[in-house]
């Protein structure tokens, strides 16, 4: 099998080395064999490096896992380059922008810049031909992206499928109801993903039950994604009806049920920048994402991270948008049960120093500043008010979630000010519509009570979990302060509430912004985590006021 997939073909012209190294691992044409060449050597060197650990370097054992390894990744990418040749066509007869990338080990999406050009010859020698894989996978577009390279074996593929006539989309207006035209190219590319497709052809025994065990491993991911034009909430919702009504006609077509995942993304995954009309164009899409099985989706959906450049801030969102009040986000994941809500500490945290009385309401209206809770702030600035996202020591644990920083989140996030509750649908089952279940919370942010001392008041985060997938909220937080607050006080709490959440993953850390409602004048709460298992925040910003007299005090809250 490992020769055959190195063969050439003898009539074509002669090449050097490195030419035919490339025609036969990176070749442009969409209908070649290289995902095939590229999973039986890539197989072959894993199963053998798996075979020599288990094995205890026996001989026999590495030669029989590279013969493993080598099969297993042989399948894999051939049915992936059938795939990439027939989606061609499919994108042709029915004129549509169809992308198609290879998934790794590690759960990246793997792009070149070759492939965002011409992916070969055209069959029909007229519609534009499938691109093999564009840098705006990774979020940005071919010129702005860096190529992403293979980490470890590939292990599934995404599927973007957007219409090239913006005026008949996938759907009914405003609707999850598939277009008659859209039911044709969905069960056409439906069709592609079966079992009848992946078995033609397959006469050896060993390869057609090799194909069925692939079969009941894997799962198929169906994401619904909209642009950031109006309510946050409602574009989550849409989009979650939507991804599930494909995964649903892809069931009506033979696809397992047992298979099928959805998700509503809404604007929280853009691949192109939304301050541009045809950038929006590209964010209402549907992707479809096969991975090999349980393990491998777990960490697709781990390493998953947006490209924050493509955010707009709240003062760059149409005024319809900018306008809206603030929605809480989609429901949260099911997760197991946290530790029960803590009840208000009977004294403060030995951690928590008294400062200065604040000053009072009186104080605040001679000073032109509106009336609720003094935090003894300082003027807003946006240089004031941002945080310093960068300023986390790397992370030694291990913990691969986080990816290097692609670019200063500092400026790409801004202050909370500018930003806007950003709601996304959980990960749901087709079968019976349960959340992706989750045991797995970031470190130290599993459910605890976090609390600080901000100019006098107590500060007091209940409840504070993030999911290690996707670092999405497990839950909303409690959040309430107590103004003047004093030892062994009975006083109740000034705000008390459950505010919307936005969670960003960072350089090394993790970005906890919350969104009151405007109890005791708190406008926004930046809160930002280390992932190294530290019980003290490394800074936040608490901003309060009015829109004419907004002010930021500093906060740091620690783990109780």
């Amino acid at each position: 099998m490992l020769l055959s997939a190195c063969a050439t073909n003898p009539n074509a012209p002669k090449q050097g080395l490195g030419a035919q190294i490339k025609e036969t691992f990176a070749s442009d044409d969409p209908c070649s064999n290289r995902a095939r060449n590229v999973g039986v050597v890539g197989g072959a060197i894993a199963g053998a490096l798996a075979g020599y650990l288990l094995g205890d370097g026996k001989k026999g054992a590495v030669i029989g896992g590279g013969l493993v390894g080598g099969l297993v990744g042989g399948l894999i990418g051939s049915d992936m380059d059938r795939k990439r040749c027939e989606l061609q066509k499919v994108a042709q007869q029915y004129k549509l922008d169809i992308r198609f990338a290879p998934i790794d080990a590690q759960g990246n999406v793997v792009t070149t810049k070759a492939g965002a050009a011409a992916a070969g010859p055209s069959p029909s020698g007229s519609a534009p031909s499938l691109p093999v894989a564009t840098a705006s996978e990774q979020g940005g577009d071919a010129s702005a992206a860096a190529d992403v390279s293979p980490s470890g074996p590939i292990v599934g593929s995404s599927l973007v499928v957007r219409n090239l006539d913006g005026a008949s989309g996938h759907f009914e207006s405003g609707s999850d109801q598939l277009t008659p035209r859209a039911r044709e190219y969905f069960a056409a590319i439906a069709r592609q993903y079966g079992a009848a497709q992946m078995l033609q052809g397959q006469n050896e025994p060993k390869q057609r039950d090799e194909i069925l065990r692939q079969l009941k491993q894997r799962r198929l991911f169906l994401i619904g994604h909209t642009d950031d034009s109006g309510s946050s909430a409602l574009n989550a919702s849409l989009s979650e009806r939507r991804a599930k009504s494909v995964a649903a006609f892809m069931r009506q077509q033979g696809i397992s049920e047992d298979s099928l995942y959805y998700q509503g993304a809404g604007e929280a995954l853009p691949i192109a920048d939304n301050r541009s009309e045809s950038g929006r164009a590209e964010n209402r899409r549907v992707e479809l994402v096969e991975i090999a099985d349980e393990a491998a989706f777990k960490q697709y959906l781990a390493g998953r991270r947006p490209n924050y450049q493509f955010y707009r801030h709240q003062v760059d969102l149409p005024m319809a948008a900018a306008a809206d009040k603030p929605a809480r986000p989609a429901p949260a994941p099911v997760v197991p049960p946290l530790p029960a809500k803590p009840a208000r500490p009977a004294q403060p945290p030995a951690a928590i120093g008294q400062s200065a009385a604040p000053a009072t309401v009186t104080a605040q209206a001679q000073e032109g500043r509106a009336p609720g809770l003094d935090f003894g702030g300082l003027p807003y600035s946006r240089q004031e008010a941002s945080l310093n996202l960068r300023s986390l020591p790397p992370t030694r644990t291990g913990f691969s979630l986080i990816s290097t920083a692609r670019a200063d989140e500092s400026v790409l996030l801004g202050d909370c000010t500018l930003d806007r509750p950003r709601a996304t649908g959980t990960v749901r089952s087709l079968k019976d519509g349960s959340s992706y279940r989750t045991q797995e919370h970031l470190p130290q942010l599993y459910g605890k009570t976090w609390a600080a001392d901000v100019n006098g008041h107590l500060l007091v985060l209940n409840r504070l979990a993030v999911l290690r997938d996707g670092a999405a909220p497990a839950n909303l937080p409690e959040l309430k302060v107590y103004g003047q607050y004093k030892p062994g006080s009975n006083k109740k709490p000034d705000v008390s509430e459950e505010p919307a959440v936005n969670t960003y993953l960072v350089n090394q850390g993790l970005l906890y912004r919350m969104f009151p409602s405007g109890e005791g004048g708190l406008r926004c709460v930046d809160v930002l985590f280390a992932l190294d298992g530290s019980t003290s925040a490394r800074g936040g910003k608490l901003i309060y006021g009015s829109a004419e007299a907004r002010r930021v005090a500093n906060v740091q809250p620690r783990m109780q």
